[in-house]
């Protein structure tokens, strides 16, 4: 049993089952966690029936790198790419072990797309893996009732080796903890949410954590700011903010702010409008409605 690299107790409880097939639905706050745990994962299943070492360490070096041939990582499944995983769940595994595939953000799937696998997670065939990762456990149930559940708990402050004020700069996030640890940067250093507009249009072309920091200070800012501020001044920030995000970056930032107020009377407003993103709405108003919420 090649179950010694993975700490997790539960689940190597479930390498040591042997199963043929299953359904695992990870989830919890920290998405990379959640990934990580997968790949981690990914690789015991691939080793079961591996026993030369240099064999398993290139396995390995490959599932780490996304290249595994029989490792199917899918961010968002639709129709279509729901079409193809089941084609390859019929296919035979290249390396003569199991297939695993990773979906991401499944709390985001919809009900067209979960009715399309509902069949082949609930009776999986011999040697496919399904691993489900969500932020939360409030998914579709016809989805939950058909998984084998695990929370992930999320990198304390001390896992991730950092004190109190930045890992809760970052929102407890381990992706931006782990880049931020490579850099020089101040955190105390303060950037206006006047300039927000700046800093996201900096992000939305290069991806840098830098960018994405200076983003954090200029809501924290705001969040400072705003019992001082105008609702025109408010307007103008929730504007800037709409003009110059993309639709792929619109969550983390939104999580950023709720998280910042998270102590705060209006609370559940705010967690209400954050709902509302799960459906087609007009993003502008969106944005200001939940910036005149703080």
């Amino acid at each position: 049993m090649k179950s010694e690299s993975l700490k997790d107790e539960f689940l190597k409880s479930e390498i040591s089952l042997n199963r043929e097939s299953g359904t695992y639905l990870f989830y919890g706050e920290d998405t990379q966690k959640n990934y990580e745990l997968a790949l981690e994962f990914a690789k015991e299943l691939f080793s079961k029936n591996m026993n030369n070492e240099e064999e398993i360490e290139n396995m390995e070096q490959k599932v780490m790198r996304e290249s595994y041939v029989d490792l199917f990582i899918i961010d968002n499944l639709n129709i279509d790419t729901a079409r193809d995983m089941i084609k390859k769940t019929f296919t035979s595994s290249h390396e003569g072990s199991s297939k695993v595939f990773i979906l991401k953000n499944i709390q985001d799937i919809r009900k067209e797309s979960a009715n399309a696998i509902l069949k082949v997670i609930e009776e999986p065939t011999k040697n496919n893996f399904f691993i489900l990762l969500s932020n939360r456990l409030n998914i579709l149930s016809t989805i939950k009732s058909r998984s084998i559940i695990y929370k992930v708990k999320k990198y304390s402050a001390e896992d991730l080796e950092v004190d109190k004020y930045t890992y809760e700069f970052f929102a407890t996030s381990s992706s931006d903890i782990k880049k931020y640890k490579e850099l020089n940067i101040d955190l105390f250093e303060e950037r206006s949410y006047k300039d927000i507009s700046v800093y996201l249009k900096k992000y939305e072309t290069d991806g840098k954590i830098e960018d994405k920091i200076d983003i954090y200070k200029a809501l924290r800012n705001f969040v400072r700011e705003s019992l001082n501020l105008k609702t025109y001044e408010k307007i103008k920030f929730a504007e800037d903010i709409y003009f110059n995000i993309s639709k792929e970056n619109i969550k983390f930032l939104v999580d950023y702010l709720i998280n910042l107020v998270k102590r705060d009377k209006k609370l559940k407003n705010k967690l209400y409008l954050k709902k509302m993103l799960r459906y087609p709405i007009n993003m502008k108003v969106f944005f200001i409605n939940l910036i005149l919420e703080i």
